[in-house]
């Protein structure tokens, strides 16, 4: 059975042969400090997993992602990056769309654990090329829900998609849980600050139980910490600042409603939005608490 191929890129010679040693043994690795190397070696290999650092003098990693979600896009896309800024974990969210996001010094077993995943998500989305795809949701109007206390929010979001779509507007966790719990979801547009509170937990305990619910966080809020960690952990889908532009806002929705659809009717594409473990004690107790929630409220629709 031929290897796995992993594609590897860093401006560093010392990194890159660092990570062989880890991989050699299982992959075919195919290494490179040239990202326009990597383009080529994307468009004319099979590549099931790319880990791109970010700051490199031809372009950076973001920017080599994007391309490489365009050029193959079912190959995995990995960050492994000594920077933790917040223009690169957004356009890590934005552009390249990234599975994970990993910061150096590595921990050796956690790399390989992520890259194995990734392979395997890999191997299966190739094979969903080959598939022919279902009818799933068809004639379904699909449903957006927009969880924030600013009424612009919604308001934009309503002008952006006009009638086309259902809106729902939760203020509070509870109503948000239970349009959650009733309805079948496509787009969460969500502030990380409701009431005061960080709804980051809801957010990751959303894509764990509806894995092809696409989540957009619009918020003033900045923490590169908390982005990295819904990158991982939540897999967002898009992260824009406020106030909203209108037309960024219209165009990133379209594009979350396709990819929504394109989930639901290729099913073997679902384990590209897999999640890591919530890691925050904190958060993983609220988050079973918001599972417990949603699992009564589903239980007593059922019997209803």
């Amino acid at each position: 059975m031929a290897k796995p191929t992993l594609l590897l890129v860093d401006d560093e010679e010392r990194i890159l042969r660092s990570l062989r040693m880890l991989f050699f043994a299982n992959y075919n690795v195919r290494m490179t400090t040239d990202a326009n190397e990597a383009i080529r070696i994307l468009r004319e290999e099979r590549i099931h997993v790319i880990v791109s650092d970010q700051r490199m003098p031809i372009m950076l990693g973001a920017e080599l992602l994007r391309i490489a979600r365009e050029t193959s896009p079912s190959t995995m896309r990995i960050l492994l990056t000594g920077y933790s800024d917040l223009d690169a974990s957004i356009a890590c969210v934005n552009e390249g769309e990234v599975y994970r996001y990993l910061l150096k010094p590595w921990k050796g077993e956690e790399v390989k654990q992520v890259v194995a995943e990734a392979t395997a998500i890999a191997s299966a989305s190739f094979a969903a090329e080959q598939s022919p795809a279902t009818t799933a949701m068809l004639g379904e109007k699909v449903r957006i829900l927009v969880i924030d206390n600013d009424a612009a929010t919604v308001n934009a979001v309503r002008e952006a998609l006009q009638d086309r779509v259902e809106i729902f507007w939760a203020e509070t966790m509870q109503h948000a849980t239970e349009v959650l719990a009733h309805k079948n979801i496509a787009v969460v547009v969500a502030d990380l600050i409701l009431n005061g509170q960080n709804i980051s937990y809801m957010l990751k305990t959303v894509k764990q139980q509806y894995p092809n619910t696409q989540s957009m966080v619009v918020t003033s809020f900045k923490d590169t910490s908390h982005l990295i960690d819904l990158i991982n952990q939540a897999q967002i889908a898009r992260y824009l600042p406020k106030p909203l532009r209108m037309n960024m806002l219209g165009r990133n929705l379209e594009y979350l409603i396709e990819r929504f659809h394109a989930l639901c009717s290729a099913p073997l594409l679902q384990t590209r939005q897999s999640v890591a473990p919530i890691s925050d004690p904190h958060e993983k107790e609220q988050a079973h608490g918001l599972m417990e929630l949603l699992s009564r409220l589903r239980l007593h629709r059922a019997t209803a």
